[in-house]
């Protein structure tokens, strides 16, 4: 199952960094939303502390959704989805390989956006980067999990790119509250693991649901 899982992520990258359409698009996205809010937030603002954190991950939200409305549909477009569906790969190797090709993408924004964001607003960081960095990764399997499953679930609608964020930010909040919330407490407040374990031990929970249901309802979700 790992070697169909590495098949369908490295099909997906390979492609993707021939063309970099979709990663230059979210780049890019990231990147000037970040510069937009430095310059509307001003010069070092006192309150960057308390609303950094939110402002940061609504970046990392519409980045996202970016590349989960081409997971599914660059496929049903080129015709190669029904391929996908008949080939010996398992649908659930098919889903998590999806959902690491996302991930992988995400995560060079994320790489590319924190610091810059950090820069541009003068963010005081009084706790742990690799901490901070951590609770963003850990919020984000959990959003591409999501992103992933809804991509796949709204793929024959006709306006899929305008109802994939209608469904895919009602079940992320809980999980983008609880990453947003340690985030603050890690940055602003210099708090260590001990404190934020509350929120990592719902964001764990949490993805391991979102996991399961996922899991159960791929297959649904592909027919026709």
């Amino acid at each position: 199952m790992i070697n169909e899982i590495l098949i369908v992520a490295s099909k997906d990258l390979r492609v993707e960094f021939r063309s970099k359409s979709t990663i230059n698009s979210m780049v890019l996205f990231a990147m000037i939303t970040i510069i937009i809010f430095s310059f509307g937030l001003g010069p070092f603002p006192p309150y960057i502390g308390e609303v950094g954190p939110g402002l940061l991950w609504l970046v990392f939200l519409f980045t996202g959704m970016l590349g989960f409305a081409r997971t599914f549909v660059h496929e049903k477009e080129m015709g190669t989805f029904e391929g996908l569906k008949i080939s010996p790969l398992s649908t659930l190797s098919i889903l998590i390989g999806k959902a690491i090709f996302n991930f992988t993408l995400m995560l060079i924004v994320e790489i590319l956006a924190f610091p810059l964001f950090l820069v541009m607003t003068g963010y005081n960081v009084k706790g742990s980067l690799v901490l901070a960095f951590f609770l963003i990764v850990l919020g984000t399997i959990g959003f591409v999990i999501i992103g992933s499953m809804m991509s796949a679930l709204i793929i024959n609608a006709r306006t899929r790119e305008m109802l994939l964020p209608i469904i895919t930010f009602p079940l992320a909040v809980p999980l983008v509250i609880a990453a947003t919330l340690s985030l603050k407490k890690v940055l602003a407040d210099g708090s260590g693991f001990s404190e934020v374990f509350v929120e990592v031990e719902f964001m764990f929970i949490y993805i391991v649901i979102m996991s399961i249901v996922s899991m159960l309802t791929f297959d649904y979700a592909v027919e026709e």
